[in-house]
């Protein structure tokens, strides 16, 4: 499952560009100072990509929330790579409607397992990055040239769903 979850995220994130972000290059979502933070080498093909992905997942303690390998866990995958992990774990838990510090601690996973995870977290995990985003492009609207690209992301988040 987590295997198919790293495709989507390579599908999604492309190869080695430069997006004008100020990140510098980006290969397959991984910036060099991604790369840095994690202590992880710099990829040269999707298979390299792919391996860093697996390591980046166990490091971050997300392997079990996202070995279900479904529409929740893809959703926060994709938030944990364009935003940050904590970021994702923030979505997650103001979702859950659990004390929202970042920090995937046992209250969290408790109330994960709790949770209808199959449909209705995972829509609510999209209408939050929708505003997350929303409120990216408003506090700084040079933003918007990349709205169209998160725009297609989510509608294939919305579209997995249905």
């Amino acid at each position: 499952m987590i295997d198919a979850l790293i495709e989507r995220i390579l599908d999604r994130e492309g190869g080695i560009q430069d997006v004008g972000d100020g990140k510098g290059v980006t290969r397959w979502g991984q910036t060099p100072g991604w790369l840095a933070q994690y202590n992880l080498p710099v990829p040269t093909t999707r298979v390299e990509a792919a391996v860093n992905y697996r390591t980046w997942i166990d490091l971050i303690g997300f392997r079990s929330i996202v070995e279900p390998g479904d529409a929740l866990a893809d959703i926060l995958l994709d938030i944990a790579v364009m935003s940050s992990a904590p970021k994702a774990v923030k979505a997650l838990q103001a979702c859950l409607l659990v004390k929202v510090d970042g920090v995937l601690g046992d209250v969290t996973r408790y109330a994960l397992v709790a949770a209808d995870r199959r449909r209705r977290l995972a829509c609510a995990v999209i209408a939050w990055d929708i505003a997350y985003q929303g409120r990216l492009i408003t506090l700084d609207p040079t933003r918007a040239q990349w709205a169209a690209g998160w725009a297609a992301r989510l509608a294939g988040h919305v579209r997995r769903l249905v």
